[in-house]
């Protein structure tokens, strides 16, 4: 019989990615789903919730620029075993009541949020099928809003009746037990680390890789675009339903679950759409008309609509705001050169939380501007609006 470590199948490797990816999410979506709670804890503005998340996405966006030259010097198993023990200890650093342990704790979270990506690309690519690629790498990415959907059901629970450190240890145990648990698999799935590359760039190279590409360029541009408004919308979410709509901080955390859960059930539809028609920018052009409608409906959401129709409101817009992540990726390591696909995902990583980086921020300064949350989310509709008519212009052909 084989041990596990003499079995890299393409689904084991899979679950591997999406489980790093899972946890690495919970780590960077605690916070905003309990943002209320929190801010009341230390004193503060729940509005400063948009400037710890640009911290950490701002350290992310640095990491995941290193990301292709530690996969390769350390394997992309160890990588995320890596990612999933610096976020562990990053949330327990939340669990401290203080701005000082909330930004050292944002600032861990952020690194393993910046290399989790490209040791996720490296094996997926190593491993699996490319004509399933869109859709291998959309399932990868479903643990994002999947993380997304724990942390805001669990935390809010947790913070209403025992306490909201108490959502801390939970993700903490479970990034030790994860770590513990890809072990066995990390000689075999590592085989290649420390091996030299000539072909391999640098450490920033890998972001003038990226821009000096065409397609990659226009496609990490949207991306940027693209994820601000999704941190935007996790991030304000909550904080838009209890001080504009008067929720109560679990029923606008169903509501943020929502979201999650639409992104969580769109990759893989998105993922599998991509591959089936052969054009991963046609989807994201699709994904960014939806965008554009539900980001327009959610400056005119209304209480008194029925709980149903919230509910479903917020999973479509959920399907667009946090569903193009997988086909963003699966396209990326389609246009990687070969043997690349990590340093590829490094440098569109890097633009990617360059919007998380600076959207929340804007965001939050925008809302001290006109003082509505309703006003300010208009800002995501523009967004997805030139994000649309961005891909439309990549798509044009290129003259010789």
């Amino acid at each position: 019989m084989k041990s596990p470590s003499d079995a890299p199948t393409w689904w084991l490797v899979t679950i591997v990615a999406t489980v790093g990816q899972l946890l690495v999410a919970m780590s960077n979506h605690v916070l905003p789903s309990i943002a209320p709670k929190l801010a009341e804890s230390l004193g503060v503005n729940a509005a400063l919730i948009g400037v710890q998340v640009s911290l950490t996405f701002g350290v992310a966006a640095v990491a995941a620029a290193t990301g292709g030259p530690v996969v390769l010097c350390y394997g992309a198993a160890r990588t995320t075993q890596l990612c999933v023990l610096i976020c562990a200890v990053g949330t327990l650093l939340y669990a401290v009541p203080s701005l000082y342990a909330v930004a050292l704790g944002s600032v861990l979270c952020g690194i393993g949020l910046g290399l989790i990506n490209p040791a996720a690309a490296h094996m997926l690519v190593k491993y699996t099928p490319p004509e399933r690629r869109n859709l291998i790498f959309s399932i990868k990415q479903t643990g994002v809003p999947a993380g997304g959907v724990i942390a805001a059901l669990m935390a809010p629970a947790l913070a209403v009746s025992v306490g909201w450190q108490w959502a801390m240890a939970v993700i903490a145990t479970a990034g030790v037990i994860t770590l513990l648990a890809i072990q066995p698999y990390r000689e075999t799935w590592d085989a290649d680390r420390g091996q030299s590359n000539e072909k391999q760039p640098g450490v920033w190279a890998t972001v003038t890789l990226v821009w000096c590409a065409h397609d990659l360029r226009w496609l990490s541009i949207v991306g940027s675009l693209l994820s601000a408004i999704q941190r935007c919308l996790f991030s304000f979410t909550v904080i838009y339903l209890v001080v504009e709509h008067r929720f109560g901080l679990l029923e606008a955390g169903v509501m943020l679950s929502a979201i999650q859960f639409g992104g969580f059930a769109s990759r893989i539809f998105w993922g599998w759409t991509a591959d089936r028609i052969g054009s991963g920018f046609a989807v994201m052009m699709l994904i960014c008309m939806i965008s554009v409608v539900t980001t327009i409906a959610l400056t005119q959401f209304d209480a008194a609509w029925p709980r149903p129709l919230t509910l479903m409101f917020f999973f479509v817009l959920g399907s667009a705001a946090a569903g193009w992540n997988g086909v963003f990726h699966g396209e990326a390591a389609r246009l990687s050169p070969p043997g690349m696909a990590g340093a590829i995902a490094g440098g569109t990583s890097f633009f990617m939380f360059g919007g998380v980086l600076f959207g929340p921020s804007l965001f939050a300064l925008a809302y001290g501007g006109v003082g509505s949350y309703a006003l300010t989310f208009w800002s995501l509709t523009a967004v997805s609006l030139l994000s649309l008519l961005l891909l439309a212009f990549a798509r044009r052909p290129r003259v010789a």
